[in-house]
């Protein structure tokens, strides 16, 4: 039996793509589940995007749609559609790019490892000349000593275990209790002995 699976993105005035987008996934998804399903978040598109969306729900009964009343951007419009997720895997698209399929089925072979919460696609690195490299690095020095702070957010694809996740919030609060391995976070416990002389070492402590 195979696991079942959803994927959460967002659109935004992609009339003339989304039509092919979502039927290609549908196509390529279908092969890795039996179980599949879209969520496709339109945050506020201004052209026909969601006439082509409540067209293409009607015909993919895998497809649902929702339509936001206000531009949110990618990262809110996909957070905030989770809990309607059904699979037991679940992935996050937090950009309006088209989602790299190599990615999903990188993240896909990591669902076995049973101690896995949340997987987060990692950024392809490549080789580039060490002169344009160093060019670079000047100029980005001299930017970054004028940019002002910012918020450093998460991008791209995530994949998450239903049972291990219910929320995002779940995950941003319990972070102390994850470990990052190879791009993914897993839950870990202390082991038993290290417990036994943690509540020793607390008897002890509150012997007169």
């Amino acid at each position: 039996m195979k696991d079942s699976l959803s994927i959460i993105f967002p659109v935004r005035d992609l009339q003339s793509q989304i039509e092919n987008r979502i039927e290609r996934l549908l196509e390529l998804l279908t092969d890795l589940a039996t179980d599949v399903q879209l969520i496709v978040v339109d945050d506020h598109s201004s052209d026909a995007t969601p006439e082509v969306l409540d067209d293409l729900r009607r015909k993919y009964p895998q497809l649902d749609v929702v339509r936001k009343q206000q531009t949110v951007g990618p990262e809110q419009s996909v957070e905030s559609v989770l809990y309607q997720a059904k699979g037991d895997f679940i992935f996050l698209h937090q950009s309006y790019n088209d989602i790299d399929f190599e990615e999903v089925l990188h993240l896909w072979k990591l669902r076995k490892d049973e101690q896995l919460v949340i997987a987060r696609a990692a950024t392809r690195v490549r080789r580039i000349d060490q002169q344009l490299l160093q060019r670079l690095h000047d100029w980005g020095r001299k930017l970054e000593d004028n940019w002002p702070a910012v918020r450093t957010v998460s991008h791209g694809l995530q994949m998450m275990r239903r049972d291990g996740v219910t929320s995002l919030s779940q995950v941003k609060d319990s972070l102390e209790d994850l470990e990052v391995t190879h791009q993914s976070h897993r839950r870990i416990s202390p082991p038993k002995m290290a417990t036994n002389q943690l509540a020793a070492a607390a008897s002890t402590a509150k012997a007169p």
